[in-house]
């Protein structure tokens, strides 16, 4: 049974202990809450380790998520506040604190908030500054008590700081204080705890997993020797006919009763598909014996009256269906007892809650209806498949499509599965329109109507995070599978929410070689914490289903990847050649693939920590504007994508391509992060690296744009044309990027713009500027490159664990010849002043737009940049700063 409330109080205790501004400290030191932390291993002993592994983990990127101070991008200031009453109750104090309005609509239940009896952000009076530092505490806002007050849980009890006297002095002031009605205090919104008190209380709870064991060793448990399930006939002949090998094997993977399934999608392989028809099997799979009675009907006989069967045939179905006539055991009496009953209630068992069993239904097809949940780390994924399965449909056991009965929950659903909310389907089913406190109808009438629909769904679609909600576990009808997609972009705590639930199998989908979870924490990225459950069981040797044929990139874009990431194993699917051929194709420049070699400058925009790099985002205009010009239609159809690792970059090409093309135009394109364009595609891409040279260096780290997770999502987004706009000279430090340009070079797909780009993309256009023609020497120094740099290392051994002196010798060896050329043309009027951004990547998956700027107070302390990390959504200006961690960056 799972103890939600007691693993959140335990979470609550440690969380409310902990002294704010003592975390600043050891942040600005490069520390953390504990001193050192284990990394994750591929396997584990026993639940013992595992939880002394991820607990801390779980911890030090909790903390990360405190200091950043930011919630979904929006910086939150302190606010006023006035104690009303408090009272203890055991171990907690509960204060009901007073504040305007207006502030108080933006606290709500599970926010971490900071409370200070001066303005923690007040750093013009050193006497303020110091109290702030002395009279505080961290406390759980539990919800409001009127308009214009809420609940706060303090923990401020002597127990809580043992070894520590200036935290007990502390916790004896703020006792004092919390105590006297009418005082004055100032609250800070830190940061939302729903999705860390899931994930831990899901880590304490990890033993309840029915395939803890399996997930522990990362070892596969023995397939029985007989399958469990089959695919109906009619199904099976469908599905053969759309989905190749390696997706029928996927699709069978799981028929054998193995617990956990692992389905690897690289990019184009119809990841997307296979989920649904995995949805479709398990939905209508039955029992191998009831499907083997039909495929040994002869064709020509099935459904022929029994007077037309041979004696023998006869005989042999009627001991199918009643095996007790020859002396087997009778399938009613595995599951109704016959021993004599205890009492005289026992006697009415059919009828008692202890021997109720689910609903069979009987048939060729029988088995009893399977009750799935489909999970996905973030709304925009989830969305996707329940937008998939509301439009396509389900395939029954006869290969036909149907609409399958599925309720998507959770908050913030996409306007186009609203009609599947449940909160829409609630409403519908009581008659409320445009209410949703649901008019006359009571609470409880409406929650006992939520637990009604989610319990006859067959399909249930929620984050991994709201899985972890209150309304799962008072579930009467437990989940049979879990199906979660893009696993690999998910830690592993946020991954077990969903398996504490009771369910009896999982198929995690998704693609280690794509981009990883999200996580804040430097030292937790250290530790290997963003390493998915998927890849640490596929690190470990447990087998895995690759669907191995892309259908979305022209051969000539998968044929890297494929070599690069994939071993060679992703093949072209056989009509995608002709499928991408494009008419642009003639003019070699616009691809199928090219890299465009300009040494521009990076640089840091005032009050920013995001990379920007005008000569490429010059380079970018340029091509867009002759490829329009050359091939009209592309200036009407939204095919064209622009894509950077760095949020400024995509700032500055927003701004540049507004410029020069108008608001309505340049809506065409597409101009977004990497991490907000995985899992979308468009036929041109262009890729604008951003990174150059350091100054005063020959070679050095180029940041996260290393992380081979993130070159492979850039690199496979294009269906028609990928071109790649960067330094050369740059990138080569990295084994990948110099795999690359070696394959664009001996490929004639390799160009270096002169100045100005405008005049020189013209020439290209028009074929009067060739591919450069690489020297021996030049590829000589590549090979070299490639193979002391390692072509296969991960981000865990990037480029910035090269030792200096290797770059040095690189530097000194690779080519020195003709150099590309750096022109930032008009883009250099457009550099204005961009506002702050933590970390400039954007692993929230924006759509479009520029993100959510920061406040561009000077007085505001960016508590959140001392824990900020430089990889999984974030862009480091740290590494321009001779390599050292964001964790380390001071307050202004």
């Amino acid at each position: 049974m799972v103890d939600a409330v007691g693993a959140t109080t335990k979470l609550q205790r440690i969380l409310l202990s902990w002294d704010y501004w003592d975390l600043v400290r050891k942040s600005n030191e490069g520390g953390g809450p504990f001193e050192t932390l284990r990394t994750v291993p591929n396997s584990f002993a026993d639940m013992k380790e595992y939880k002394e592994v991820f607990e801390p983990l779980i911890l030090e990127e909790c903390c990360a998520q405190i200091l950043r101070g930011v919630e979904e991008g929006e910086v939150l200031e302190p606010h006023p506040c006035v104690m009303s009453t408090s009272e203890q109750k055991d171990d907690f104090l509960f204060a009901r604190l007073a504040l305007e309005q207006e502030a108080s609509r933006g606290y709500g239940d599970n926010d971490l908030v900071l409370l200070c009896k001066e303005n923690p952000w007040n750093d013009e009076e050193e006497g303020s500054r110091g109290a702030a530092h002395e009279l505080h505490a961290l406390g759980y806002c539990e919800g409001h008590e009127g308009e214009q007050s809420i609940r706060v849980k303090f923990m401020l009890t002597d127990d809580s700081q043992l070894g520590s006297t200036a935290g007990l002095n502390r916790v004896r002031a703020m006792r004092a204080g919390l105590t006297a009605p009418g005082s004055c205090w100032w609250l800070l919104k830190l940061a939302n705890m729903s999705t860390i008190s899931r994930e831990w209380v899901a880590l304490q709870h990890a033993h309840v997993c029915p395939f803890i064991d399996t997930l522990l060793a990362c070892k596969p448990r023995s397939a029985p020797s007989n399958k469990h399930m089959d695919i109906p006939p009619g199904m099976a002949g469908t599905m053969e006919s759309q989905c190749n090998t390696s997706q029928m094997d996927a699709l069978r993977a799981g028929l054998d009763g193995t617990p956990v399934v692992l389905i690897q999608g690289p990019p184009g392989t119809g990841k997307t598909r296979t989920i649904l028809n995995l949805l479709s099997v398990v939905m209508h799979s039955a029992q191998k014996g009831s499907l083997e009675l039909m495929k040994e009907v002869p064709q020509e006989r099935e459904g022929a009256p029994l007077s037309q069967l041979g004696e023998e045939e006869r005989a042999r179905l009627w001991l199918a269906q009643a095996p007790w006539v020859g002396g087997d055991l009778c399938v009613r009496d595995a599951i109704t007892p016959y021993d004599p009953p205890a009492s005289a209630n026992d006697a009415v068992y059919g009828l008692t809650v202890g021997w109720q069993r689910a609903p069979i239904r009987v048939g060729r097809d029988s088995g009893p209806k399977a009750h799935v949940l489909v999970c996905a780390p973030s709304n925009s994924a989830l969305d996707e498949i329940v937008y998939r399965i509301i439009k396509s449909g389900l395939m029954d056991k006869d290969g036909q499509m149907y609409a399958p009965s599925v309720v998507r929950i959770g908050v913030n659903p996409h306007h186009s599965v609203r009609s599947v909310a449940l909160d829409a389907i609630v409403d519908a089913r009581l008659g409320v329109e445009n209410d949703r406190k649901g008019g006359n109808v009571s609470r409880v009438e409406r929650d006992r109507m939520r637990m009604a629909i989610l319990d006859e769904a067959s399909i249930v679609c929620s984050t991994l995070s709201f899985a972890g909600s209150s309304i799962f576990y008072r579930l009467s009808r437990k989940f049979d599978v879990v199906v979660i997609d893009e696993a690999a972009q998910a830690v592993e705590p946020s991954t077990l929410v969903p398996l504490i639930m009771g369910c009896k199998q999982v198929y995690l989908v998704g693609d280690p070689v794509q981009l990883p979870a999200t996580v804040i924490s430097s030292r937790a990225q250290d530790a290997a914490y963003d390493c998915s459950m998927f890849k640490r069981l596929q690190g470990g040797g447990y087998p895995v289903k690759m669907l191995d044929t892309q259908y979305r990139m022209h051969p000539d874009i998968s044929r890297f990847p494929s070599r690069q990431f994939y071993g060679g194993g992703l093949l072209d699917g056989e009509s995608v050649h002709t499928d991408t051929v494009s008419p642009w194709h003639s003019q070699r420049c616009f691809g199928p693939f090219a890299f465009y070699d300009v040494a521009g400058k990076e640089s840091v925009p005032p009050n920013g920590a995001s990379i920007q790099n005008k000569a490429e985002a010059n380079m970018v205009l340029c091509i867009y504007r002759e490829l329009v010009h050359k091939f009209p239609a592309l200036r009407k159809s939204a095919s064209v994508a622009v894509i950077s690792p760095y949020k400024a970059q995509v700032k500055l090409l927003r701004e540049a391509f507004t410029a020069a093309l108008g608001e309505e135009q340049a809506r065409l394109v597409d101009v977004n992060t990497i991490d907000g364009f995985q899992g979308r595609e468009k036929d041109i891409c262009i890729f604008s690296c951003v990174r150059s040279l350091r100054k005063g260096k020959k070679g050095g780290g180029i940041g996260f744009v290393a992380d081979e997770r993130r070159i492979n999502v850039g690199l496979t987004r294009a269906r028609c044309s990928l071109i790649v706009v960067g330094n050369a000279r740059a990138l080569q430090y990295n084994g990948h990027w110099a795999s690359l340009i070696h394959d664009a070079m001996t490929r004639s797909s390799f160009y270096r713009p002169k100045a100005p780009f405008a005049d020189w993309m013209t020439c290209a256009a028009e074929g009067k500027a060739a591919p450069v023609e690489p020297s021996e020497a030049e590829l000589a120094a590549l090979d070299k490159a490639r193979a002391k740099l390692g072509a296969s290392h991960t981000k865990e051994q990037g480029d910035e664990e090269v030792e200096e002196e290797v770059a040095e010798q690189l530097a000194q060896e690779l080519h020195e010849g003709e150099l590309a050329g750096d022109d930032e043309g008009e883009i250099a009027k457009l550099g204005r002043a961009a506002p702050a951004d933590d970390g400039a990547g954007d692993a929230a998956g924006t759509n479009g737009s520029a993100g959510a700027p920061a406040s561009g107070r000077g007085k505001r302390k960016a508590a959140g940049a001392a824990a900020a990390a430089p990889a999984a959504g974030g862009d480091a200006k740290a590494a321009d700063a001779g390599g050292a961690a964001a964790s380390k960056r001071k307050r202004k």
